[in-house]
């Protein structure tokens, strides 16, 4: 459904302190992801993920959308910012900020019509 958060990504400049700190705050268990420089976050719901070497400093939340195209058409007539999409093994997603500068992220599902 749309506007579900449906994933979330914890920024890390230090890999092994990042699950070191969220592996012995809530027992999530951290594992390789799909790309180089990037592992899963084993153990939350919705699932998450931790881009390695990443200097931001606040939590990426993704929102469902059912197609990424128009979602992004729409941020950015609604006064927002959006990168191009970017097709994924589980779909597409999309960097985004609204007109005040808040970063969020949408994401659309592999076989859902766009």
């Amino acid at each position: 459904m749309s506007g579900n958060v449906t994933y979330f990504e914890l920024p890390s400049s230090d890999i092994a302190a990042t699950r070191r700190f969220w592996g012995s705050m809530f027992g999530w268990t951290f594992y390789e992801g799909n790309f180089p420089g990037y592992s899963m976050i084993q153990g939350p719901e919705p699932m998450g993920g931790t881009p390695h070497d990443d200097a931001s400093r606040h939590p990426r939340i993704f929102f469902a959308v059912d197609d990424i195209h128009a979602a992004v058409a729409r941020v950015r007539n609604l006064g927002g910012t959006a990168e191009d999409p970017v097709t994924i093994p589980s779909g597409a997603y999309a960097h985004c900020r609204d007109d005040q500068g808040v970063e969020f992220s949408l994401s659309q599902q592999a076989g859902d019509p766009a």
